[in-house]
Order: structure tokens, then sequence, then C-alpha cells
């Protein structure tokens, strides 16, 4: 019996076909990578949409397809039988960032990355933009509507669903004409939409701090993406290709350079945007952050994207290569801290709290 550390991979979603294909293209990869490491005994745990769970030999279409379903009462006693060490969280819907996240906390399993709390904060643009404010970090003048109102703000302004990720729902109005129809897509996605003041086109950039084991944080390079004044905001089609009903099935094409060009005036800058923003949202582990740098250089936070799967081309990866760390050095890195957090914390076994 192999006496390696069981590393459970919560994959998948409860919420969409679309947040499903989503973690299955960064899971797949990830596990596909580690998979020759032999550190650990690596675990697929998929939550489907129907509520029921399995545990795939591996992310393939047909080991997913012919894996046994169960319920949520079978998986926790399957999960409780493989003991895992931790937890790699690969879903991106609302309830995979913070409800099955805090379901791995009442099961005593310690997390890769943000917890539940954090997750929940940060998806939600309008809280966390009034959070890292707060802090001192610059955002740009931004209001929040329901259903049924109107923007007080005149254009061009950007309109994004209040708590959605991966750019959905997103428009760019520079007319007032364009509004109803930037409101009614933004809505079909939430209930509150942001309307955030358009940042001028100079630079967009991805900036990241992970923590070092003396608690300190520390920047990384930083990714630049080049877009241009007829296309000057990165939208969901940027990101993901999807299949004909939509669902993701890979990574669109990109036009980025990492790391980025930057000089030393702007790169303090980003810095004190990152360590602030990290500290006053209370995350753990790293973080990372959308940020657009307006034509006079001056950095306006635009999001926290508080997740990563250790995919080749996710975004703390490729970070990391440029500051000489490969992935797999990255993921037993923040693996081994996890572990660490639970002996440290004391040693009860897999189960709920209590």
């Amino acid at each position: 019996m192999s006496t390696r550390p069981v590393v459970l991979h919560l994959c998948v979603s409860a919420a969409s076909d679309y947040y499903e294909g989503v973690s299955v293209v960064y899971a797949t990869g990830c596990l596909q990578e580690i998979a020759e490491h032999g550190t650990y005994t690596n675990v697929a745990c998929i939550v489907h949409l129907d509520g029921s769970w399995s545990f795939p030999s591996n992310m393939s279409e047909e080991a997913r397809s012919s894996a046994e379903h169960m319920s949520i009462d079978q998986a926790v006693l399957k999960i409780k039988e493989l003991n895992p060490s931790a937890v790699v969280p690969h879903m991106f819907c609302l309830p995979g960032m913070t409800a099955f996240r805090g379901l791995c906390d009442v099961m005593n399993i310690s997390l890769v990355g943000n917890p539940a709390a954090v997750m929940a904060l940060s998806t939600n643009k309008w809280q966390t933009r009034a959070v890292v404010a707060s802090h001192g970090v610059k955002v740009p003048e931004a209001e929040i509507v329901s259903k049924g109102e109107l923007p007080k703000m005149q254009p061009p302004f950007l309109i994004k669903p209040c708590n959605e990720d991966n750019s959905q729902g997103i428009s760019l109005v520079r007319e007032l004409s364009a509004l109803q129809s930037a409101l009614d897509n933004a809505f079909q996605f939430d209930h509150e939409v942001l309307v955030e003041r358009y940042v001028p086109l100079g630079r967009e950039l991805r900036v990241a701090v992970w923590e070092k084991d003396d608690k300190t944080l520390e920047l990384l390079p930083c990714i630049e993406y080049f877009l241009s004044e007829e296309d000057p905001i990165r939208t969901a089609a940027h990101k993901l290709v999807t299949d004909h009903s939509g669902k993701p099935v890979g990574f669109a094409p990109v036009c980025r350079k990492c790391p980025a060009d930057i000089d030393q005036t702007l790169l303090e800058k980003l810095r004190d945007l990152a360590i602030r923003s990290h500290k006053g949202l209370g995350c753990r582990d790293y973080s990372i952050y959308d940020v657009r740098v307006d034509p006079q250089g001056e950095p306006y936070f635009i999001e926290a994207s508080l997740y990563c799967s250790f995919a080749p081309k996710s975004v703390v990866v490729l970070m990391a290569a440029q500051a000489g760390q490969d992935l797999r050095s990255v993921f037993e890195m923040l693996v081994n801290r996890a572990i660490n957090r639970k002996k440290a914390a004391g040693t009860r076994t897999v189960g709920m709290k209590g």
C-alpha cells in the first residue's frame, strides 16, 4: 500500500455546463502534468450538476463517463476512507468557490489556496472593490444597479454582473444607445450589476503575489495582455474556446507577454496594490489581480482572481516559471504548506468537526 499523502482534486460544477467545462479544462491539465511526479496519490473527486458525486480514475471523458455516481453521504464516507492530506479546488462556479470549499473545512481537510470566506468576498465585485479601496488601493468610479434601475454615470463605462467570473456578461458601453442591451446581457447572470468607469487603454496586466515561508509577500513577474482600441477589454471569448453549446473545451489563443516590460516606478505601484489587496481581502497562499494601467501610468484595481488549478497555463504557474520555479515545485510547495497547516492545527482525521 502506498504511503504517499493523498491529495483530493475537487472538480467540475454544481451550477452550470459552462463551469463544468472550465473545471474539466483546468483540472485535466493539472492532473496530466502531475501524474508522473509520484510525490502524492492524486484522486479526482467530481461534483455533478445533478448533485451526485464520483471518483474517476482520471479526467478523461471515458473515465468520467464510466465512474460510479453516488450521493453526497456516500461521497463523504469515501473521502473519509481516502483520508486526504490536502484538497486542491478546481471548481469555478460560485458554489464551488464558496460552499464546497467550506465543506472541505467542515470535514477538516486542509485546502490549498484561499478559504471559502475569502472567495465569497472576492466573487462579489462591488464588495471586493470597497474592501481594497478602504486599504488605499485605487479603483475606478463605480455604482451598482438592480433590475429596473439605470446607472447615474454617463458613458463610457463597463457593465458587469456583480457575482460572475470568467468575464461572462461583460460589455463596454460607449453610447447610451447600447446601454439596455448591455444591461439585459449582464442580468442574465446576476440580479445585481456593477457599472464601472472605463479606464482608457494604457496597459492590461495581471499581477500576483504569493506568500513565502516567512509570511512575507513576493510579487511575481507580471503578465501583459495586448489589446487594441477596437478590442480594448478582455471578454470570455479571449479566455476559453467553447463548443456549439457554449461549453468550454480549451484555451483561446492569446497575445500576452510574461514577464511584462515594467519600469521600476510602475513596478512599485503594482507591488503596493497587490500587497494591500492581499492583506485587505485576507488572502492565503497567493492572490491574482486584473489591473488596468491608464495612459498616464496609473494602475487601477479591476478584479481579484483568487484561484489557481496548477495547470500548465494557469496564471500563477506561468508567472512562477519566469521566477525560476516550475509547475512541480509550485504545486508541491503549496500542497505541503496546506498539509503542514493541518498538522499545526491538530491531528484530527477527516470527519465532521465537533
